[in-house]
């Protein structure tokens, strides 16, 4: 065994050393969050890397970040040490009606997007089903 391979681990030994389900560490892998493995198919092999990331994925959920800002933010890493742009910033935009647009911040937590989207279906209801009542301008 050569020392590469002595820091090696196949996917149950990383799932149980990171306390992650193997199922969630494939999802990590295929959106982009967790690194390929370092060989692939039936000898797949993971390395510190990959239990790091997975460290790092606990750590963003526990300041109760969503996987889709934590890829933002990885995605970004790189461009923020060689540039002095503000950090970009991911919204959701939801139209309501044809003259109503409502943008969210997309870091809010899973809980608090799920009662926004609750309200933002009433006011869907109750805007954007009759539009009739909207007077549309002419042009100047």
């Amino acid at each position: 065994m050569t020392r590469q391979e002595e820091h090696e681990f196949k996917l149950a030994e990383l799932a149980e050393r990171s306390g992650v389900p193997a199922r969630t560490i494939r999802l990590y892998i295929a959106k982009g969050l967790v690194p390929p493995p370092l060989r692939a198919g039936r000898d797949a092999a993971y390395g510190q890397d990959h239990l790091d990331a997975l460290h790092r994925i606990r750590e963003g959920q526990r300041a109760g970040l969503t996987l889709n800002r934590m890829r933002h933010e990885l995605a970004a890493e790189p461009a923020r040490s060689s540039s002095n742009l503000p950090e970009p910033e991911c919204w959701w935009d939801y139209p309501i009606a044809r003259d109503v647009r409502v943008n969210i911040r997309g870091d809010a937590s899973g809980m608090r997007l799920k009662k926004i989207r609750e309200v933002l279906s009433l006011l869907h209801e109750h805007l954007g089903s009759d539009d009739s009542d909207i007077i549309e301008e002419p042009m100047p």
